[in-house]
């Protein structure tokens, strides 16, 4: 009995020691153990990387049916990878890999947001490699907008200071001006990701903003209804109120057709934010919308609004043109050929908006009012307005011609030899030699 006592005792007095040693053994308290654990990690997601990387070998450069799917689905791994590696230097290595497998998999719509945000997140990637995968990704986009996709690539990048969450919203802006049937739902992808990962971002708002213009600009206009009423409704401090009842008036308006919601959204704008900067592109939509549906008088009062309230801004082009337009339908040609005549005068420093205005007052003039010498009035501002712009030559061309209708040949003659000497490798030049050639005799 003693015997057994003792050997009871003796278990007992080492309980606390074996417990100790089980929880060292089990990592829960041995401050060695716990210091290697993020090194134990980080090798681990090295060596996962390193992985992925050796089975992209296996693909060939023109992969089979089996390849490009195995390519996507190793592709989806890395985004996993990505995904639990936000911020890490080899992460920029890990999205370069992804777009390479996604273009393997001939996936170019997920190829396409892979590069974007790496381009945004990581400045410091190697710019020509990245440019060298963009044409083959951006065919995920519309053929007319392709143009867009290099412009956005080549914008400059976040500053320095930005967090990475502000560097992936810039590439998510991006997304939100592509339009693409295959691009819609990668890109879509990448903004619920991005609200899953950063759902406290301090500039949320605007980001719900662009989400509502990728559902626009992709003809999904109800979820960009709601879209843009989150933005509107749930961010109590956001600056944007005012810009989301507008846009929503927007696609009511142009895309809906719905000239009735369109004008109660418009009319809660100037309802209620009577102050703000969108009062101003609100008057101009309801002017387009009344000039679209014939209320030509009502057309004519709102866009005065909107030219008021926007003065000399790039905003306030479309409404001095869209009055116009109005004097034109009206038969008001006089007051059309005015009006783009103060246009070009606003406009001046831009010179395809002035030049533009005052080809348009010429084709009034010529067309509408039978008046040449209106016509080449309008052609003289322009030429004197921007002499070396692009369309300088066919201005030159044709007022020259107007010259030598009218009997006066000195004019002609010296317009003539302008274009001529300013602009040899025009195909115009060569015409205008032959007019020259036939004064000179």
């Amino acid at each position: 009995m003693r015997k057994l006592l003792l050997i009871l005792s003796a278990v007992l007095i080492a309980a606390p020691a074996v417990k100790a040693a089980c929880a060292r053994e089990a990592g829960a308290a041995s401050p060695a153990v716990l210091i290697a654990a993020p090194a134990v990690k980080a090798a681990d997601m090295s060596a996962a990387l390193d992985f992925y990387k050796k089975q992209a070998l296996m693909i060939s450069t023109d992969p089979t049916r089996d390849e490009r799917a195995f390519a996507k689905t190793l592709a989806d791994n890395v985004g996993t990878w990505v995904s639990q590696n936000p911020g890490q230097a080899a992460t920029a290595d890990a999205l370069l890999l992804q777009t390479r497998l996604y273009l393997r998999a001939q996936d170019n719509a997920n190829a396409l947001v892979s590069l974007f945000k790496l381009r945004k997140v990581f400045p410091s990637a190697d710019i020509n490699a990245l440019k060298a995968l963009l044409p083959q990704a951006a065919e995920a986009v519309k053929a007319d907008a392709r143009e867009t996709a290099n412009q956005l690539f080549a914008l400059p990048l976040p500053a320095e200071t930005d967090t990475e969450a502000d560097r992936e919203a810039e590439a998510l802006y991006a997304l939100s001006k592509l339009p693409g049937r295959t691009l819609y739902a990668p890109a879509a992808q990448a903004f619920e990701t991005f609200f899953t990962l950063h759902p406290k971002y301090e500039n949320g708002d605007k980001v719900e903003l662009w989400y509502g213009d990728l559902h626009r600009l992709n003809g999904n206009y109800l979820a960009a209804i709601s879209q843009y009423k989150k933005a509107g409704e749930l961010y109590p401090a956001t600056p944007y109120k005012a810009a989301s009842l507008r846009l929503i008036g927007d696609i009511y308006a142009d895309n809906l057709k719905d000239t009735a919601n369109a004008t109660a959204y418009y009319t809660r704008v100037l309802r209620e934010f009577s102050g703000s900067s969108e009062t101003g592109v609100v008057y101009k939509h309801m002017a387009i919308l009344d000039e679209n549906n014939k209320q030509f008088d009502s057309a004519l009062i709102n866009y005065d609004k909107s030219i008021e309230l926007l003065g000399n801004t790039k905003a306030a082009y479309e409404s001095y043109r869209g009055k116009a337009d109005v004097y034109v339908k009206t038969k008001n040609y006089a007051e059309a050929y005015n009006t783009l005549l103060k246009t070009a005068n606003v406009f001046s420093a831009d010179e395809e908006k002035c030049t533009f205005s005052l080809l348009e007052a010429a084709n009034v003039a010529k067309k509408r009012m039978h008046d040449q010498t209106k016509y080449m009035q309008a052609l003289e501002k322009a030429l004197v307005a921007h002499p070396a712009g692009p369309r300088a030559p066919q201005i030159m061309f044709d007022l020259a011609s107007a010259y030598e209708q009218q009997g006066r040949n000195t004019q002609a003659i010296e317009i003539y030899k302008r274009l001529i000497i300013n602009h040899p490798t025009n195909k115009l030049a060569s015409r205008a030699q032959g007019r020259l050639n036939r004064l000179q005799k």
